[in-house]
Parts: C-alpha cells; structure tokens; sequence
C-alpha cells in the first residue's frame, strides 16, 4: 500500500486507536509511514500523541525526533511538544535519558534542573563520572544544584578539590543552589586555600543564613587572613540581630582575638540584648587589654539601661586607651549614678584622678564635661589638663563649649596659641577605630609630633600618593583594605627608606605580622601600647 492510498482521516484515526490500546505492533507500522504524510497530517499525528502523555506516547516522539530530517514538520515544533508534556509529567525525562541520541536535539539538563526531577539524579551521577568534557561537568553539577537533592552533596563536593578551577566553581555554585547544612559543612571544609574562593564561600553563608552557615560566618572570624576575617565580620554585621545570640557565646572563648573581633561585631550591631554578657566579660576582669578596650568600645555604642556602674571601673584601668574607651561608654550613659561615682574617683585629685579627667576630655566626652564643670575638683584637674596638655584641637573644641557654659575666662586659658607644626614629623594614622585615632592624635601631641588621621585607609592612600608623610602608622585589622595590603600599595611608590611604616597590631596575629614585613613595612608595635614605647620606636625610624 502507498502513501498516495491512505487516507489521512484513516491514518489518524488509527493511530488514534493504536494509543488508546498502546498497540506498538500496529503503533510501528502507522508510523512507518509518517515520513511520506503531509505536513498538515504531520502536525495532526504530534498533536495526537501528546494528548495522551505517557511512555508509549513519549517514544514515538522520540521517535519523531530521530527522523526530523524526513519529516514536514520541524524539530523545533516536535521540542516544544515534548517539553510541554515533560512539563506535565516530569518522570518521563528518564526515557529521554535512556536515549543518549535525543540529547543534542533537546536539553535535558536544563529540562531536569527546571523541572527539579530526582528521578533523573541517577543518570546525572553516571553521566558526571564518565564524562571527562569539563564543560559538559559544569552543565551536569549545574544541573544537580538546580535539581537540589542533599543526596548528591557527597559527588559534587569531590569537584570543591578538582585541579581545575572552574570545576571547583560549579561545585560551589551546586552546593549552594542545595544549601542544606550538609552541603553548608562541605563548603566550609573547603577553605583555607585560595582566597578567591573563599571569600565567595563566605558571600554563600551569608546568603543562606540558616543556623549552621551563621555558625561557619562566625567561625570565619578566627581565621588569619585580616582580610576574610574582616568580609566575614562586614557579612556578620549586615545581617544584624539574627547572629548576636550566635556572636555572644564567642565571648566565652579561650581566643583573645576572636573575642575583640566579637566585640567589635556586637557593639556595631547595637543590640541591647549583648549588654549583659560584655558586662559578664569585664567582671570577669580579662587580662588582655585589648579585650577590654573591645569591650568598653562596644558598651559605648549599645544602650546600656542597667548596671552601668561597671563603665566606672574603666576609669581606673592602667592602660590610657581602656579609659579612654570606658568615658566614651559612660558619655553615652550618662545618668545620676555615673556621675557620683566619677566624683568619688577624682576626688582625691592624684595622678590617677587626673587621668580620669583626661580620658574624658581625650575622649570628647561633652555631656560628662557640662555635667562635672561646676564641680570641684574635675574642673581645677580638667583647666589644667587642657592648658598644659591637650592637643591643640582638643583645645579649640573645649575653649567653644566652655563660653557656651558660661566660662569666658577658663575659655582664654585654654585657649591654643598659634599653630607652628614647623619643624614637627608629619605622621599619618590610620585605624578603622575612631576611639583609637582620638588616643593617637592625643599621644602624638604629647611626645612632639603632628598627625593627620584616616578612618578609611582608601582615603589614606590617596593622601599619601599625593603628599608623603615623615612616617605611617597603621593599624592591622580595617575593613576593604587592610594593613597588610595599605602597605604593599605604599611600597609601590615609596622605599621603606623613603617612607617608614610602623604596623599596629597584637601578639596574636604575629603570623600575619611576618606577612607584614614581607609586605614593606619597617617595624612593628603591640597593642596595648604607651606613648613612651611609640615615641621610642619613631624616633629610631626617623
């Protein structure tokens, strides 16, 4: 019989009854001859057999596929077809699978990461372990992200080590579409080798933000590169209250500089509910200082309702920038209570008394300096401070708040003569911390020297490119642009001879200080420091 013989309605018609009874042996001979059918016809036979959407149905459009090139209709029509019915019955993607010839005329990677089908995982799996295509790997580990079964985690985290980097990519990107904490602890144990990758595992935790990648973000900040230390903590700090209680129990660690850099996290936060265990930490009376200047720097920016009394104890701690921290603290605090107490400290006007005084004046501590002005003896100690001591800034500052208060002639004594910097080191600071920066400034005034101060280091930079100092100090640990790298930019323009560098930092972090020095800079100070020991280590670099 021709194909010229057969009429079309017939033709459907039967194909038609060959469905309803999934007759293959009359289904085959039908469709033997479609080839030779018009294209009206053609389109006839496609619609009919994506109305009944099962295997049976499923294999002649296979089958259509295969043939396209002897067919009226095109390959296209056939793909739009069998997608829409995929769509509908997502578990026939699998004969496709098992037709390795459909897979360059549809895309059943695509297909099954859209259609979030499982049951494709196994051949996924068997494609992923015989393929040696890199671009085809990349498609496959796209596909299981998108697919996003946890039982998958353990194939894709083999690529997180591959030698190529690309790979290593996909993976990541794989196991972040899948984001269980399983896939989360996985990312985790992958870093530590590239930074690169591992700042954007760091952006993947963030984004995720359930309890185990909180956990890895906070984990993060032990690390010892400053600088994912600092994205992690910048990660942390966008979040907001959702990583406190998390942040908190890091105050009970045994790591000194995980604790500041918890701190320094909770205190830019500003969530009331991390008040009680920094005031814990300071009863607890932490050796380091720089834990407890964390600590009083992160007391002054939360609002301390209770127990405010343990701001006080900051007035007597040996280490000038302590003091300076806790009256910024108690400036924010300031209340009935405080101000009794600081009265019973100073009363005795001694040494101890005075640095009271001059912490608060360091410290711009304006609402403490209005309340206490009229008390004996904070304004003899606070007068003789700012005439013989204070930084001539600190001076001006003062000299306009006491006339506002009334104090026209304490006004004149204090008052800066003219400014002759001539002859004076001129030396950069730059700390991210502006508490900090108020006790350099303070100290470089007191041992002889002129500074300017940057709490950006960009900023820093772009000075320094234009106009070079006598000498550099920074700290450490900022945010964007660290100490480590602000030095290695310095040297690309000046010598360590042309400009000398002095790198703040702390006995932890004596790692990245042997960075620092491969990096440029001269020498190097721990913190706590007193401005003897800085005066001392300027004057040799000088």
């Amino acid at each position: 019989m021709s194909v010229e013989t057969i009429n079309a309605q017939d033709y459907i018609d039967e194909i038609v009854d060959n469905i309803s009874k999934k007759d293959q042996i009359k289904a085959d001979i039908v469709m033997s001859y479609i080839a030779g059918m018009d294209r009206g016809v053609q389109e006839k036979m496609l619609f009919e057999l994506s109305k009944v959407n099962n295997s049976f149905t499923i294999s002649y459009i296979i089958h259509l596929l295969e043939i396209v090139n002897t067919l009226k209709i095109s390959a296209e029509d056939i793909q739009y077809t069998l997608q829409d019915m995929l769509l509908e019955q997502p578990e026939n993607l699998t004969y496709l699978f098992e037709h390795p010839a459909i897979a360059d005329k549809i895309n059943l990677l695509d297909m099954a990461g859209e259609l979030q089908f499982e049951g494709a995982i196994p051949y996924l799996l068997e494609m992923l372990n015989s393929s040696t295509d890199n671009k085809k790997i990349i498609d496959i580990l796209k596909t299981l992200g998108a697919i996003g079964s946890p039982r998958t985690i353990s194939s894709i985290s083999e690529y997180l080590y591959s030698e190529e980097r690309s790979l290593i990519l996909a993976a990541i990107d794989a196991l972040k579409e899948i984001g269980t904490p399983e896939a989360v602890k996985a990312l985790g144990s992958r870093m530590g080798t590239d930074h690169e990758i591992d700042e954007k595992t760091i952006d993947i935790f963030a984004s995720i933000r359930d309890e185990e990648s909180l956990e890895q973000l906070n984990k993060v900040m032990k690390n010892g590169d400053p600088y994912l230390r600092n994205h992690a903590k910048m990660r942390l700090i966008r979040i907001g209250q959702k990583v406190v209680p998390i942040v908190i129990k890091n105050l009970e660690d045994s790591d000194s500089e995980f604790v500041i850099h918890s701190l320094n996290v909770l205190g830019v936060i500003g969530d009331s509910t991390a008040v009680n265990a920094i005031k814990q930490l300071l009863f607890n009376e932490p050796e380091n200082a720089n834990i407890r200047f964390a600590a009083y720097e992160a007391l002054g920016l939360l609002p301390t309702h209770k127990g405010v009394f343990v701001l006080s104890n900051g007035l007597v701690d040996p280490v000038d920038q302590v003091r300076n921290a806790a009256a910024r603290a108690i400036e924010k605090n300031n209340n009935n209570i405080l101000r009794s107490g600081i009265k019973n400290l100073i009363r005795s006007e001694d040494d101890e008394a005075k640095r009271i005084v001059s912490a608060f004046i360091d410290a711009e501590s304006d609402s403490i300096f209005r309340s206490m002005i009229a008390e004996q003896p904070f304004q003899k100690m606070a007068i003789q401070y700012l005439k013989e001591e204070a930084h001539p800034d600190l001076k001006e500052h003062y000299c306009s708040l006491l006339r506002q208060l009334g104090y026209a002639q304490f006004a004149e004594e204090i008052k800066p003569s003219a400014n002759n910097d001539s002859g004076r080191l001129k030396i950069y600071v730059v700390d991210d911390s502006r508490m900090l920066l108020k006790v350099y400034k303070s100290n470089l005034h007191a041992i002889g020297y002129t500074s300017r101060l940057f709490e950006f280091p960009e900023s820093a930079l772009e000075q320094i490119m234009e106009e070079k100092p006598d000498l550099l100090i920074t700290d450490l640990n900022m945010p964007k642009i660290t100490g480590l790298q602000l030095t290695k930019k310095v040297r690309e323009k000046y010598s360590k001879e042309e400009l000398p560098i002095i790198l703040i930092t702390t006995q932890t972090d004596r790692d990245e200080t042997k960075e620092a020095y491969a990096a440029g800079i001269n020498d190097v100070i721990y913190k706590p420091f007193k401005k003897e020991e800085l005066k001392a280590k300027i004057q040799e670099l000088t």
